[in-house]
Parts: C-alpha cells; sequence; structure tokens
C-alpha cells in the first residue's frame, strides 16, 4: 500500500524532500554529462566564453580571483575544518560525521569524475589563474556547493526563526553560485563544467542530509 504525501509524518516529508531533491541535482548531472558526451553543449559554452571576454575588467578580475578562493582547496579544508570543530564544541557528533563524509565524498566525486570525462580545459580564452588537471565537473563549483550547503544546513538547526534560515540558505546559494561564475570569467572552466559540478555537489549535500536524517530517527 502506498502512502499518500497527506499520511506522512514531518519527518518522513522531510526525509522525501532531501531524497527528491537530491535525485534530481543527480539527473541534472547525467543529463549535462549526457549532452557534454555527445557534444551538444559545445556551441553554448563557447557562446558564455566569448561574451565573458567582452565584460572582463581590471577591478572585476580581481573581485573574480578572490571569490574563486572560496572554492579552494585551502579555504575549503579551512571551513571545514572551523566547521568541524564548532559542531564538536557543541557536542553534535552526528553533524560533525555528516560534515566529515561531505568532505571527503566531494574529493572522491570530483577524482573519479574528472578523471572518468578527461574534458580539457578552455584553450580559446586566456587563462586569468594558473590552473592544472581536467575541466569537467569544476572542483570548486562541487567542492563549494556541497560545503557550503552542507555548513547551511547544518547551521539552520540552530536558528530560531525561519527568517534566519532562509538568509543563511540564500547566502550559501549566493557563493556558490558566485563561485561557479567567477571560474568561468577567469576563463578556466566552461559553463557546463560549473553546471554539472554544482549540480553535483547539491546532490551529494542533500543525499547526506537525508541519510543523516534517518539515521537519527532510528537512533
Amino acid at each position: 500500500m502506498q502512502l499518500s504525501p497527506l499520511s506522512l509524518s514531518g519527518p518522513e516529508k522531510r526525509l522525501s524532500l532531501w531524497l527528491g531533491a537530491a535525485s534530481l541535482c543527480f539527473g541534472v548531472f547525467v543529463k549535462i554529462t549526457s549532452e557534454l558526451r555527445e557534444n551538444e553543449v559545445h556551441s553554448l559554452d563557447s557562446s558564455v566564453l566569448t561574451a565573458v571576454v567582452k565584460i572582463r575588467r581590471p577591478w572585476l578580475t580581481g573581485v573574480a580571483v578572490d571569490v574563486t578562493a572560496l572554492g579552494s582547496i585551502t579555504l575549503v579544508t579551512l571551513i571545514s575544518v572551523v566547521a568541524l570543530c564548532l559542531l564538536l564544541s557543541l557536542k553534535d557528533s552526528m553533524a560533525a560525521w555528516q560534515l566529515v563524509l561531505n568532505s571527503v565524498g566531494a574529493g572522491i566525486w570530483t577524482e573519479i569524475t574528472k578523471n572518468f570525462i578527461e574534458r580539457t580545459r578552455p584553450d580559446d580564452i586566456t587563462h586569468l589563474v594558473q590552473v592544472s588537471g581536467f575541466s569537467y565537473p569544476s572542483g570548486h563549483s562541487l567542492a563549494s556547493a556541497s560545503l557550503y550547503l552542507t555548513v547551511a544546513i547544518l547551521a539552520a538547526r540552530h536558528l530560531p526563526t525561519t527568517r534566519g534560515r532562509v538568509l543563511l540558505f540564500g547566502l550559501a546559494i549566493a557563493v556558490i553560485s558566485l563561485v561557479g561564475m567567477s571560474r568561468v570569467y577567469l576563463g578556466v572552466h566552461y559553463a557546463s563544467d560549473v553546471a554539472s559540478g554544482a549540480s553535483l555537489g547539491i546532490a551529494w549535500a542533500l543525499l547526506l542530509a537525508g541519510s543523516f536524517s534517518m539515521i537519527e530517527r532510528s537512533v
């Protein structure tokens, strides 16, 4: 017998929401990857890069370099460690494990997908920063999406008002978006690299949120 949405409890509805949203985001990643393999995104990617060249300005480049650092290994690791220490000080061990698995998993997802697709970085636009490795998906976008969304999910538990939680998630989405746009602006990623990285990172964060929500219910 199938349960209707109205018969689900509050925790069950949240679990369904987490896992449903994770499936949707992972589906977006799969769709973009499929179109990339069929060479259906090159025209759009090239058009975006052409438009980006036209808006480059020295001051905007400085901003982009600063923003893109929010998705770098150094800052992502530092923020993860600080957040982990805060969670441990609050004696929230489940949240701490969620954060650790998020960070480890994001790194694994990045390595697996980059080495499977092996897409070279854009060569028809000047790179404004030094980079190495494959282009797809964007590691900065994946790491920032999974980290900042996970931190927002965990921090939202300790905020007493809905307005505060909405502002927190809005800030996380803004940071994720800005990091992604900075990668394209700097010429080191295609737009599809960024979209796929963000989609996979968000899917991973939501999957963990749903999984830990289910674990906490059973404890």
